[in-house]
C-alpha cells in the first residue's frame, strides 16, 4: 500500500465531526493567509490577518492530532472563537466588502453548529456570536449595511431551524422501524449505550430483554405477510401501552425485539415480562440480562439474546408429545 493511499484511508476513518473541523478551519487558515498576501489599506490590519491565519492553522492541525479523540466542546469552543473574531473584523474593518464577506461566514457556521454540536449550547454560541456581528455591523452607520445585516441575521437563523428539523428528521427515520414504529436496530445501540454511560454515572441498575415471537413464520407462510405484519403491530402495540415512560422498544429483526429498561433489575424486569405476557396478542420467549460493569452493548444483547434462545429451546422441549 502507498503512503498515498495510507493517508486516505486514515482520513477517511476520522469521524465525520472532526474531518469537517479540520476542513473548515483548514480552509480558514488558506483565505486568511491569501488576504494577508493581498492586504491593502482600508481593511484590518495585515499582522492582525496574518495572526488569525496562525490560528486557524493551529485548529486545523489540532483537530487532525486529536483525531478520534476529538469532542464537541472543543469544537463548540472554536466556534466561539470564530463569531468572536468574525464580530471584532467587521467592527474594525474600513471596507463594506469586508464586512460583508465576514457575515458570509455565519450561515456556514450555522449548518456546521446544527449537524455536530449539542442543540441548546450550540444554538446560545451562534446565536450570540450573531448578534454580536450585527453589532458590529450598525457600529458602521450604514443604513444599507445594516438592512443586509438585519437580511443575513435571519438568514442565519431561519437555516439553523430549517436545518435542525430536517436533521431530527433525518435521524429519526434513520433510528426508527418503519412497519412497528419502535427503535430499530441502530437506535437500540444508541439508546443502550446512552443509558448505560446513565446507569454507571447514577449508580443505578438497568436491564435489557431479548423477546423473539412465536409463529410469526407460520403466520406468514398460512395467512400471508400482512397477517404478520399486524401481529407485529398488535405486540409492540400491547408493550407499548403497559411500559413506563422511561422504556424503550426496538425491533432488531424480522420476530425478535428487545425492551431497554432503566432503573430495573433482573427480577424487576422478569416482573415486566410477566406481566406483558398476561393479555399479549401473541405468544412470546424472551431472556432478561442486567447490565454488569464490563458489558459493552453487544456483550449484554448477546447475553439476553442467549437466555432467550434457552428459553425458547425449553419451552419447544416441554411442547414435544411424550
Amino acid at each position: 500500500m502507498s503512503e498515498h493511499d495510507g493517508a486516505e484511508r486514515w482520513w477517511r476513518g476520522l469521524p465525520q465531526m472532526t474531518t469537517a473541523t479540520a476542513v473548515l478551519y483548514g480552509c480558514g487558515a488558506v483565505l486568511l493567509v491569501a488576504g494577508t498576501l493581498t492586504w491593502v489599506p482600508g481593511k484590518n490590519p495585515r499582522w492582525f490577518v496574518a495572526s488569525l491565519a496562525v490560528v486557524a492553522t493551529l485548529f486545523f492541525v489540532w483537530t487532525l492530532v486529536r483525531g478520534h479523540r476529538f469532542t464537541r466542546a472543543e469544537g463548540l469552543a472554536m466556534v466561539a472563537a470564530e463569531v468572536v473574531v468574525l464580530g471584532g473584523l467587521t467592527w474594525n474593518t474600513d471596507l463594506t466588502i469586508g464586512a460583508y464577506a465576514n457575515g458570509t461566514a455565519l450561515p456556514i457556521a450555522a449548518l456546521y453548529v446544527v449537524w455536530f454540536m449539542h442543540p441548546v449550547a450550540g444554538r446560545i454560541v451562534l446565536y450570540l456570536g450573531t448578534l454580536w456581528w450585527l453589532v458590529a455591523i450598525a457600529h458602521h452607520d450604514d443604513r444599507s449595511l445594516l438592512g443586509f445585516g438585519v437580511s443575513l441575521v435571519v438568514q442565519t437563523v431561519v437555516a439553523t431551524e430549517v436545518f435542525a428539523l430536517i436533521k431530527t428528521r433525518m435521524e429519526h427515520v434513520a433510528r426508527t422501524d418503519q412497519l412497528t414504529g419502535v427503535l430499530n436496530r441502530r437506535g437500540v445501540s444508541e439508546i443502550l449505550e446512552r443509558e448505560m454511560s446513565r446507569a454507571r454515572k447514577r449508580g443505578k441498575p438497568l436491564s435489557v430483554v431479548a423477546i423473539d415471537l412465536d409463529g410469526l413464520r407460520t403466520v406468514n407462510n398460512t395467512h400471508g405477510h400482512t397477517a404478520g405484519d399486524r401481529l407485529l403491530e398488535g405486540a409492540t402495540a400491547q408493550w407499548k401501552d403497559r411500559l413506563r415512560p422511561g422504556d424503550r422498544i426496538g425491533r432488531t429483526g424480522g420476530d425478535e425485539f428487545v425492551l431497554v429498561l432503566p432503573g430495573t433489575t433482573g427480577d424487576e424486569a422478569a416482573e415486566i415480562v410477566d406481566r406483558l405476557a398476561l393479555d399479549s396478542p401473541a405468544s412470546w420467549s424472551s431472556g432478561v440480562a442486567t447490565v454488569e460493569p464490563r458489558d459493552t452493548v453487544e456483550t449484554v444483547l448477546d447475553r439476553a439474546d442467549r437466555r432467550m434462545y434457552l428459553t425458547k429451546k425449553a419451552r419447544r422441549s416441554t411442547e414435544m408429545p411424550g
